[in-house]
């Protein structure tokens, strides 16, 4: 039996404390995101960034991809503010992949760490689909306004991010087997178990539907890379436009026109310069992402030789609700056929049943640690008493471990009882994409919303390559045009030098996101901050790691910058409708589609192996 000191259990309190603190923060964060669906369901984005900004005291990776994608839905002037605050949120993803690699292979220490610390901390660990969303709303931010190059980009460092993230799945993996067969070999805990079939009561059919079963994996997303494949295409660049049409035929072979794209490459390749008309790729989101909440279920388990009932808390992702198929899409007098190329309520099912071995195996060890503590707790204090009887003295060591005994009994599975359910809520539940012919110039866009209401507006179309997004809510919708004049950011104006003074410098007004990415603010001091440092005092000095140091990113072309995150602005008013629709002239250079007719370094928390500690 485990034996505990004064100290020991005054260490294990301190460690309780942090960790209820911990674990609270970031399950009342994601409840008040929660709050933030209803008005984001109906377009109103100006109380959704209100509702962001009060949710998350320090701005951590999470942050940045709320805010900047609410941000760049409010409309063309808001787009370099949220493609600042998404490079912000690029930045620590890089930084995530560093730390979080290194630690997966140093040590079964570190991997155990990484397995049993999850829901301790304030930071953010992005899910696989998120990266690659990512990468995928930044290159569409770019589009917007009129950076192709910069879009391009984002598509191959998506294709690289791929890669790490392959590698880190399967670390994981490895890890959580590493962790449950230690766990297993331990006679305090070695009831824990991966399984979420030994776990009675969860909804596995929330995660078991056709569509979740059917994909190969979380992360990879057809209409990233058919949007890669289009960006390349546009410049000229067979060689990497091949590979984005290939993977998406691969992930989504049902997409008519995904097949007919990669068909009639090195043809459109070839006349790319020649094009009489607007090859227009369309980008449809709709839909929500379901919230993702605390589930508890009672589970028996055995310590001391008595059964215990206690409650585990898990993930649980709600049922699909409020799905849209576009129904009418029509561009000047050409219907578009939008079809279904990404489904993100999926991937984050996928997502979900993929990690469920770990928030399981986390779950049962973090129970069976605390009633080990609970339970021996009891013992010591039980003991005490029987010597302070025996000596008839008044024994301060007995009273103290008593009173944390009752500690631990009061509250200490609530406090390890946590489970981290935050996620990505603004993201959509589907995309749709179709690719058309169209006519060059202003062309009356109209689209049925969800209510039923049809909406127009109109959009500008240059010859060569567009993409236009719409994202679908209630009643309304956000309508973002790449190559539109009254989107662009201004160009750079070149003062005329005068006779005989120095010549003027250019100057350069463009409000692209600037190349000087502010950091997340540093929280200020708190009760847990007070705590955290207590905790330390206990523990053995260690030599902290050095920050992984990155290469700045590639500066865009811009002199002034802009506040990592700015106080979003009124929603421009869409532009008068036209009420004329306008012909498609004849054109026998046909794109590729079939819908053409005739034409601050996260260093992952320890706690868990603390606990460890104090039974060794």
């Amino acid at each position: 039996m485990l034996k505990f000191s004064a100290l020991d259990f005054s260490k294990f309190g301190i460690v309780l404390a942090v960790t209820f603190l911990a674990g609270c923060a970031t399950q009342t964060q994601q409840l008040r995101m929660n709050e933030s669906k209803e008005p984001f369901k109906n377009g109103d984005l100006q109380n959704t960034v209100a509702v962001i900004q009060s949710a998350f005291k320090d701005k951590n990776t999470l942050y940045y991809m709320e805010i900047g994608e609410v941000q760049r839905l409010q409309g063309p002037s808001q787009i370099p503010n949220s493609t600042q605050n998404l490079l912000a949120a690029d930045q620590l993803v890089s930084r995530w992949e560093l730390t979080t690699s290194d630690k997966l292979r140093r040590s079964f220490s570190g991997a155990s760490s990484y397995v049993l610390s999850e829901g301790f901390s304030s930071e953010y660990d992005p899910k696989p689909y998120e990266v690659t969303l990512l990468s995928q709303t930044l290159a569409l931010n770019h589009l917007s306004q009129g950076r192709w190059d910069d879009a391009m980009v984002e598509a191959k460092k998506m294709a690289q991010r791929e890669k790490v993230i392959e590698e880190l799945i399967q670390s994981k993996v490895a890890a959580v087997s590493k962790v449950e067969r230690e766990q297993q070999a331990n006679p305090n805990t070695q009831a824990a178990t991966s399984r979420i079939e030994n776990i009675s009561g969860y909804p596995i059919n929330l995660l078991d539907d056709e569509e979740t079963r059917s994909l190969k994996n979380s992360y990879q997303n057809p209409a990233a890379y058919y949007l890669s494949g289009f960006v390349h295409e546009s410049q000229g660049e067979a060689s990497l436009a091949a590979p984005g049409y290939r993977l998406a035929i691969e992930l989504r072979p049902q997409v008519n026109f995904f097949k007919t794209s990669i068909a009639k490459l090195d043809s459109n390749i070839a006349n790319r310069s020649k094009k009489s008309f607007a090859d227009t790729l369309i980008v449809i989101d709709t839909g929500y992402m379901p919230k993702i909440i605390p589930y508890q279920i009672s589970q028996t388990f055995n310590i001391g030789g008595n059964s215990k009932l206690i409650t585990l808390t898990f993930p649980v992702i709600e049922k699909s609700t409020e799905r849209f198929r576009p129904s009418l899409i029509q561009l000047g007098d050409r219907v578009a056929n939008p079809e279904l190329v990404a489904n993100i309520d999926a991937m984050a099912r996928k997502n979900l049943r993929d990690d469920m071995p770990a928030y399981v195996l986390r779950a049962s060890s973090r129970a069976l640690v605390s009633l080990a503590a609970q339970f021996a707790a009891d013992r010591a204090a039980q003991q005490a008493a029987n010597q302070r009887n025996q000596n008839n003295q008044n024994n301060g060591t007995a009273a103290l471990i008593g009173a944390i005994a009752g500690m631990i009994t009061g509250y200490s599975l609530q406090a390890i009882n946590v489970t981290d359910v935050r996620h990505w809520s603004t993201l959509p539940a589907q995309t749709y994409m179709a690719r058309m012919g169209l006519p060059i110039g202003p062309t009356v866009l109209k689209y049925t919303l969800p209510s039923g209401v049809t909406a127009s507006q109109t959009v500008n179309l240059v010859g060569g390559y567009n993409v236009v997004y719409i994202r679908m809510f209630r009643s309304r919708a956000t309508i973002l045009a790449s190559n539109d004049p009254a989107a662009l950011p201004p160009k750079v104006v070149t003062p005329t030098p005068i006779a005989g003074s120095p010549t003027a410098a250019p100057v350069e007004v463009s409000t692209a996101a600037s190349s000087s990415i502010a950091q997340p603010a540093q929280p200020s001091g708190s009760a847990m901050d007070g705590l955290k440092k207590l905790w330390g005092s206990f523990q053995d000095s260690k030599p902290e790691e050095s920050a992984p140091e990155l290469p700045a990113p590639t500066a865009t072309k811009t002199a002034v910058s802009t506040p990592a995150v700015a106080q979003p602005s009124t929603p421009t008013p869409a532009p008068a409708s036209n009420p004329n629709t306008i012909s498609a002239p004849a054109s026998s250079d046909a794109p590729a589609s079939v819908n053409i007719e005739g034409v601050k370094p996260y260093e992952p928390p320890n706690l868990l192996n603390s606990f460890q500690q104090l039974f060794n």
